[in-house]
């Protein structure tokens, strides 16, 4: 019980430590994001976020809070795969020598998945402290028991494969299907999702590639104004008294982009031919944050799982070894956890049960697709449901409506929504009706709405109608 109680005290510092590098990491961009809009504000745009919500910026919670973005996918990764090679040795498979080479080698896998470059520094050096924490140590068995090493081992790993293959199963994608099968119209499940909206989109925008921020900013150097006329156009704003995110140096035969140490050069003949095309090829070649975001993807679906696994594995031993053998404890948590999580992926396959007025909703709203004569009247209720799924799916289904001013009324009381999902599905239905009278509203949400998400939102229908940014 003690060598348990010891590694398990382990996996949690090693995991604390890596959340503490996240937690600088999203602390440094939210601050760079900070200034990079209020240089937006200053220069008369329109800033995302809005003054309303950039004081979160600034804030260690929100770096705390949007840390475990990271440390649950990435994070994840680092642990279990520094856990390998002291498992290894302490069974008696690898002598201490050998254990430690691979667990160096793993680290330096890790470090080189995350991209080493000088923004990336707290998160390698949180990677770093876990693997130090988790060096192969302690007394090592001298017969390895290879049967119980399956069966602890083997079990999440295959549990992890089917977690990560639920995707298949739900109907509308894996994390649509998932929200909307669990995290609808119930108190748990709308606090996860106001924690998730409200703490991990600004870490999010931190490592997108260019040309997928909410908003880029642009110095241009040179004197042909076609440069810059040719980036307005693709929503890129001029911003000469603060942070940018990349310079746009205009000479008479070629354009050059720069960004973090990078540079592209084109022909300008080609730049003014095709602005976005050369703007995408230079948003590729500028990304930094690639195999972080590979990585983070790919942890999501097996290191963040194990993850939780472990977690909760940890905890069945302890209580269990109150009242058992710490080797009975320890295998009536396996197959404890291992079965909860195989009943977990069923509910995932089949969704939770839902009020019947719920499905019954949701069902004429299906059958819309085919019978829009009565489309109009079963949105109209819909859009009024108590539960907040029949009211976002009903912004989804807007479309549908032919009359301009009954589709106005319905987003616009969509718009005000106590719930953020329906509101922001209803400022992206706004956008999809080419129907520039939605532009003071959505103008109005972008302004003064505290969350980002509904902002951002609300900022693509704008551009998506035909607006586009001019200073005030």
């Amino acid at each position: 019980m003690k060598r348990f109680l010891s590694s398990a005290a382990a996996c949690l510092l090693a995991l604390g430590l890596f959340h503490l590098g996240a937690t600088f990491f999203v602390h440094t961009s939210n601050a760079l994001l900070l200034e990079k809009t209020r240089a937006i504000a200053e220069a008369g745009f329109l800033a995302l976020p809005n003054p309303a919500t950039q004081p979160a910026l600034d804030s260690w919670e929100a770096a705390l809070c949007g840390a475990l973005f990271f440390t649950l996918t990435s994070g994840a990764f680092v642990l279990v795969t520094a856990l390998v090679a002291p498992t290894l040795y302490r069974r008696g498979f690898l002598s201490r020598k050998v254990s430690t080479g691979l667990h160096g080698l793993f680290l330096v896998g890790c470090l080189l998945s995350l991209g080493i470059t000088a923004k990336t520094v707290p998160l390698l050096l949180g990677t770093a402290g876990a693997y130090l924490v988790l060096l192969p140590c302690g007394e090592q068995r001298k017969r390895p028991p290879i049967a119980p090493l399956l069966f602890h081992a083997l079990i999440p790993l295959a549990l992890a494969l089917c977690i990560a293959g639920t995707h298949t199963l739900l109907p509308r994608g894996l994390f649509s299907g998932f929200r909307d099968a669990f995290l609808f119209d119930n108190p748990a499940g709308n606090a996860i999702r106001h924690f998730y909206y409200t703490y991990t989109l600004f870490p999010a925008e931190a490592f997108k590639a260019m040309g997928q921020k909410s908003q880029l900013t642009l110095v241009v150097t040179g004197s042909d104004p076609r440069g810059l006329s040719a980036l307005n156009g693709l929503g890129h704003l001029s911003v000469p008294g603060g942070p940018a995110d990349y310079t746009l140096n205009i000479a008479p035969d070629t354009v050059t982009f720069v960004a973090s140490g990078s540079s592209y050069t084109v022909p300008a003949r080609d730049f003014f031919e095709a602005p976005a095309k050369t703007f995408r090829a230079f948003s590729a070649a500028s990304d930094s944050f690639k195999s972080l975001r590979s990585l983070t993807w790919f942890a999501l679906f097996t290191a963040f799982p194990l993850l939780f696994y472990l977690l909760f594995h940890a905890a069945f031993t302890l209580v269990g070894g109150c009242f058992l053998p710490f080797s009975t404890a320890t295998r009536m948590a396996t197959v404890g956890v291992a079965s909860s999580a195989l009943f977990f992926v069923l509910l995932l396959a089949v969704g939770l049960s839902v009020p019947e007025s719920t499905t019954e909703a949701l069902d004429a709203l299906a059958r819309t697709k085919t019978k829009k004569a009565t489309a109009e009247e079963v949105i109209f209720r819909a859009a009024t449901h108590p539960s907040a799924l029949v009211r976002y799916r009903a912004a989804l289904a807007a479309h549908r409506i032919r009359d301009p001013y009954l589709k106005q009324k319905i987003l616009t009381g969509l718009s005000l929504d106590p719930d953020t999902n329906v509101v922001c599905q209803a400022l992206g239905a706004m956008g999809q009706t080419k129907d520039r009278r939605y532009l003071k509203p959505l103008e109005e949400a972008v302004r003064t709405r505290p969350e980002w998400y509904v902002q951002w939102y609300g900022y693509n229908a704008m551009g998506r109608l035909g607006w586009h940014q001019a200073p005030r």
